[in-house]
């Protein structure tokens, strides 16, 4: 795998409501190991680490698993 060494920008099919219009959401990689997200055609980027993301992607997983748990168990019971 190649090391992350220059920034990186690509247009995402997400979309997001920013400044009254539905915009693309643009992801940039820095070195070492920071995420920026902005909307495109707006300059305000908000950023994360990647351990960060990783452990907020973990938590999304995990309530997700326990969302799909819980209805299979309601689905169960109303048989």
């Amino acid at each position: 795998m190649t090391d992350l060494k220059k920034t990186v920008k690509r247009v995402s099919a997400g979309l997001v409501r920013e400044a009254g219009k539905l915009r693309k959401v643009v992801v940039i990689l820095e070195s070492p190991n920071v995420i920026k997200f902005r909307a495109k055609g707006c300059r305000r980027a908000y950023s994360l680490t990647t351990d960060a993301c990783y452990h907020l992607a973990i938590k999304a997983h995990v309530a997700d698993q326990r969302r799909q748990a819980k209805l299979k168990r309601k689905a169960k019971r109303g048989k």
